[in-house]
C-alpha cells in the first residue's frame, strides 16, 4: 500500500528542513507523529529521524557542510505494515560560495528512487544522475562525489534540471542552514530560491515571534518561523504553511516542525541531541 501523498510530502519537507550550522559535528534525533482521520483522531508516531552534520573536504571545492538525513518507519509496527518507507537525503553546502553543491535523494516506498544532483558552477547548470541514466556519456559523474557511492554502485547522467543555476540556489536542507545564521526578530522576512533537483521554488521565511515551548521534556525559549513557497511557473502555493521553531541560543537547534492539513496534523519533534 502506498503512503498517502500528503503524509509523504510533509515527512520529506519537514525533515529536509532539519539542517543546521554546526561547529564540527552533531547528531540530532526526531520523532514524527500524526493526528487525524487515518489515526482515528489519536496522535501516533509514524517515523524515526536521524540527522548528522559535519564538515568535509571536497576536491576542488574546499571545506563544505555535509548533512545526512535518515527517515524510517521501521520502529512503528502499524506504519511499517501499511506504509513502510526509508528515506535518505544528503546535502552539500558551500559557506564560501553561499549556495548548494550537491543533493542526494534516496526513497524506498513501494518502489526505489535514487538520484544525485550536482551543481556545475562553470556552466551554471544543475545535473541529475541516476543509476540508469537517459543520456549516458554526455556528462561524467563528478569524481569528488565518488565517496557517496556504495561498493560497486555507479551513476550515469540522466538529464539537466528544468531550471538553471540561480544566484544563491539552495536545497531544503541548506535553506535552514542559512536561516539559522540570519538575525531573527519578529516581522523579519527572508527570500530564497530552492530546488529539489527538478523544480524551482521561491521561498519566503517570516519570523513570527519568540516564546517558550516544551520539547523533549523541557521548556525552551524559541523563535517561531513560517515557511511558504510558490513553484516557478505554477499558480498558488506549493504547499500549506510549515511552521518551524528554532532554539533561541547559539546553535539555533531546530526543535519542532508543524503542518496542519485537512488530512490531519503532522509534527516532527526533537527527541535527543548528542
Amino acid at each position: 500500500m502506498k503512503m498517502p501523498r500528503q503524509i509523504g510530502w510533509f515527512l520529506l519537507l519537514a525533515t529536509m528542513l532539519c539542517g543546521h550550522a554546526v561547529a564540527d559535528a552533531e547528531t540530532l534525533r526526531y520523532e514524527a507523529s500524526y493526528k487525524g482521520p487515518f489515526s482515528a483522531g489519536k496522535k501516533i508516531p509514524i517515523a524515526a529521524i536521524q540527522l548528522a552534520s559535519q564538515y568535509i573536504q571536497l576536491a576542488e571545492r574546499g571545506r563544505v557542510l555535509q548533512t545526512t538525513l535518515r527517515v524510517t518507519s521501521k520502529p512503528y509496527d502499524f506504519v511499517e505494515e501499511h506504509f513502510p518507507f526509508r528515506v535518505r537525503y544528503r546535502s552539500l553546502y558551500s559557506p564560501d560560495r553561499k549556495h548548494m553543491l550537491a543533493l542526494e535523494k534516496y526513497q524506498k516506498t513501494s518502489r526505489v528512487k535514487h538520484e544525485i544532483n550536482w551543481v556545475d558552477v562553470g556552466q551554471r547548470q544543475l545535473l541529475r544522475f541516476r543509476q540508469k541514466g537517459k543520456s549516458v556519456g554526455q556528462r561524467l559523474f563528478p569524481a569528488s562525489l565518488q565517496q557517496w557511492l556504495g561498493p560497486g554502485e555507479t551513476f550515469e547522467f540522466h538529464k539537466y534540471s528544468r531550471h538553471g543555476l540561480e544566484d544563491g540556489l539552495l536545497d531544503w536542507l541548506s535553506m535552514l542552514q542559512v536561516v539559522r545564521t540570519r538575525p531573527l526578530e519578529p516581522g523579519k522576512e527572508y527570500h530564497f530560491p530552492v530546488t529539489d533537483g527538478k523544480h524551482l521554488y521561491h521561498y519566503m521565511v517570516k519570523v513570527r515571534k519568540r516564546h517558550h515551548i516544551e520539547v523533549a521534556g523541557r521548556k525552551h525559549l524559541a523563535w517561531k518561523l513560517r515557511f511558504d513557497a510558490v513553484e516557478e511557473g505554477e499558480p498558488g502555493a506549493a504547499h500549506r504553511p510549515l511552521y518551524v521553531w528554532l532554539a533561541d541560543d547559539d546553535r539555533r537547534t531546530p526543535l519542532l516542525f508543524e503542518n496542519r492539513h485537512p488530512l490531519g496534523r503532522f509534527l516532527v519533534s526533537l527527541s535527543l541531541v548528542q
